[in-house]
């Protein structure tokens, strides 16, 4: 908790950017400094909050690419940094939100679609959240990486 309230301040922070500053706290960085030049990380999130607005399952499409869940850990790990901080996102108490990430090194110039650019586009909404009822958040882009991760 003193970590979140040192990150954050005392008050929830937005969802976007909790989210996206513990996705990249998570991130390997020898594994993306190996990752092939012009090689873009496009990824979705689906989070389902519980009736107090807090966090409580995450989805991912069960076809990522595992380059991309190995590099920003999108697992159970993901969860368990989440819930470290113990925030309510009272705005979306009981609805699941979605987002997408879109990471890619600043030095690249254009994208490879050999790498699976366009199958983690059409993979990007989770199997377990098709046909509720979402809310989509504007997507996060990151072209930062690698960078040093504190």
């Amino acid at each position: 908790m003193l970590w979140s309230n040192i990150a954050f301040g005392q008050k929830t922070p937005k969802l976007p950017e909790f989210i996206s500053h513990l996705v990249v706290k998570g991130t390997k960085v020898d594994a993306y400094d190996r990752t092939k030049k012009n090689f873009a990380h496009f990824f979705a999130i689906a989070i389902s909050f519980d009736a107090e607005g807090k966090i409580d399952t995450l989805y991912f499409s069960s076809k990522l690419n595992p380059e991309t869940k190995k590099i920003y850990e999108l697992d159970n790990s993901l969860l368990k940094r989440i819930r470290m901080h113990n925030f309510n996102f009272k705005e979306y108490s009981s609805k699941i939100v979605l987002f997408s990430c879109y990471c890619y090194r600043i030095t690249d110039r254009s994208i490879d679609y050999e790498t699976g650019f366009l199958n983690s586009v059409a993979n990007l909404i989770p199997e377990a959240v098709h046909g509720r009822s979402l809310i989509l958040l504007k997507p996060i882009v990151d072209a930062s990486l690698p960078r040093e991760i504190n």
